[in-house]
């Protein structure tokens, strides 16, 4: 009787711990509400059953993962996932559209006596059109900088940047000024600064003004606004040679310094050498990002991704960085912080892509990047390609977005989606050992071809 009793025991431990049937990673539960016209079911069955989804037969990867789009009409949308022996029920509510609802255009608002305004906090976007959203930050101020208004728009004021232009501050960023009327700045003098691995330019002013530095293939063009005894009350210089990563900031003294890295001069044979690099693997902690078909979670596999990756850089040469080595979380703003506070020459964020609802029906997959600063746009391009090499994914290309993690960043930054966790062939892939090795190995070749400019 014992022995029975130990056996039956054991048995009831060891199936407890055991899956039965299919899973559902997405949708996360099984009421929710979506407003959408379309929505998928990402997840996995055992390849040789018979999964369906309301009688429509669901396309399983050899992997066993999945997804199957399905439409969405208003109201509740009830489905029953059914593979024989088991049967879980959605119901998906689609709200209505809420109707007679009166949508204004804000209007802009032109002030009859100009108002003297001064940002309230530091890093505060100066844009160039009135949308929280986009590529549209001309630059990053620190608090104390003057401007004149001359009027709103949703919810951002219009302030003058010299005689023929404008831009947009928010105005939960800045106060009104006590003063009544804008004191011009002086440039007393500037100072330039070269050495072989950057060059700098110093302001001295008698007050802070806003500014702009712009970056391309021949180098900064820099803008002083608001200040005396110049055309158009502007000031402007040029630091020449292709920027490698640059930095603008107010000193204690009140001086304007903008400093440049130059592009490195490498070896052919160990281009990676002395090159600092910051990997920062996506999400973590709290932050689990996309859940793949398979129900792994993004954070891991990013994680994985960058420390394969981290390995391969160093043996390589390269001193590196990462902005977290184990599943903790760090903020957005964090990661850029480590990275400045590193003084990395190249930023690299790894991540693994998703969709929203509303693109459930598209058939994505591959590898995609991102950037902000057109400094970064070149690594980014010929990562997409290099990785896609190497690993068969299709090449999404570069692509400029305003992310957190590649703005205010002081070196060339961009942020890899590798592949797509829900997608199945992707998904299979992006967990393989192997295939791993293939991802990080053409990262590696895109760092190296980027920093002897091979072929570019």
């Amino acid at each position: 009787m014992k022995k029975k009793y130990w056996a039956l025991l054991l048995f009831l431990i060891f199936a407890g711990n055991v899956v039965f049937g299919f899973q559902i990673v997405y949708p996360k539960k099984q009421n929710v509400v979506i407003n959408s016209d379309k929505t998928f079911f990402i997840g996995n069955e055992k390849t040789d059953k018979t999964l369906k989804i309301n009688n429509s037969e669901v396309n399983l990867h050899k992997s066993g993962g999945f997804k199957h789009v399905v439409k969405l009409n208003y109201g509740n949308n009830i489905f029953v996932i059914d593979n024989g022996g088991q049967k879980q029920i959605f119901n998906i509510t689609r709200l209505q559209p809420v109707k007679n609802a009166a949508v204004s255009t804000p209007k802009a608002i032109y002030y009859d006596n100009p108002i003297i305004i001064v940002t309230s906090k530091d890093s505060v976007p100066l844009r160039s059109t009135p949308v929280d959203a986009g590529l549209n930050r001309l630059q990053h101020l620190p608090a104390g900088i003057e401007f004149i208004a001359t009027g709103e728009e949703r919810g951002f004021y219009r302030v003058k940047l010299g005689l023929d232009g404008f831009g947009f501050i928010a105005k939960d960023s800045a106060s009104k000024s006590e003063n009544e009327s804008l004191l011009y700045a002086n440039v007393q003098y500037d100072n330039r600064l070269n050495n072989k691995k950057e060059k700098s330019v110093e302001f001295f002013l008698d007050k802070k003004v806003p500014y702009t530095v712009t970056d391309n293939n021949s180098g900064l063009d820099i803008v002083l606004y608001n200040v005396d005894n110049f055309m158009y009350e502007k000031y402007e210089e040029h630091i020449d040679g292709k920027p490698f990563g640059y930095s603008s900031y107010f000193n204690n003294s009140g001086m304007l310094v903008i400093s440049k890295k130059e592009f490195p001069k490498v070896s052919a044979k160990t281009p990676l050498k002395g090159i600092k690099i910051t990997i920062d693997p996506g999400h973590g902690g709290s932050e689990a990002g996309a859940i793949g078909c398979l129900g792994h979670k993004e954070k891991d596999v990013n994680l994985e991704i960058a420390k394969n990756l981290r390995d391969k850089l160093e043996k390589s040469g390269a001193i590196v960085y990462m902005t977290r080595d184990d599943d903790s979380y760090v903020g957005l703003s964090e990661r850029v912080e480590k990275s400045n506070y590193f003084d990395a020459d190249i930023f690299l964020s790894i991540h693994n892509n998703a969709l929203p609802d509303s693109l459930a029906d598209r058939d994505a997959s591959g590898t995609e990047t991102y950037y902000f600063y057109p400094q970064s746009k070149e690594l980014a391009q010929i990562l997409a390609k290099s990785v896609s090499e190497q690993t068969g994914f299709k090449n999404g290309g570069a692509r400029g977005k305003s992310l957190a993690v590649v703005r205010n960043t002081q070196s060339i930054a961009v942020l890899l989606e590798v592949g797509y966790m829900i997608n199945p062939d992707d998904n299979s892939k992006l967990i393989n050992k192997d295939f791993q090795n293939k991802i990080t190995e053409g990262i590696v070749i895109g760092l190296e071809r980027y920093l002897r400019q091979d072929g570019i």
